[in-house]
């Protein structure tokens, strides 16, 4: 009998409450904004190169590519870790 690779283990999401987590990705990037002084989604949307109608979904827990997360991010001057650090239980 040849020896035969362990079965992969299957990404199962159907748990995660997915537009739950969206919509608290949404709120920490609002409150992160307002905090840094960007009183205006509008004017930080123009700052980072992202469409001000695309950001503003975004703030309300629109899917969005990790690329254009990393924008917000780095456009909130945070790193990952300081983003993720709270807001997600």
């Amino acid at each position: 009998m040849k020896n035969r690779k362990p079965l992969r283990k299957k990404a199962d999401i159907s748990k995660l409450d997915t537009e739950k987590v969206l919509a608290q990705l949404g709120e920490r990037i609002k409150m992160l904004r307002k905090e840094r002084g960007f009183n205006s989604y509008e004017h930080f949307a123009y700052d980072i190169e992202i469409s001000r109608s695309g950001y503003a979904k975004y703030e309300v827990g629109s899917d969005m590519r990790v690329s254009t997360l990393l924008k917000i991010i780095y456009g909130l001057d945070l790193t990952l870790n300081e983003f993720f650090k709270e807001g997600f239980n």
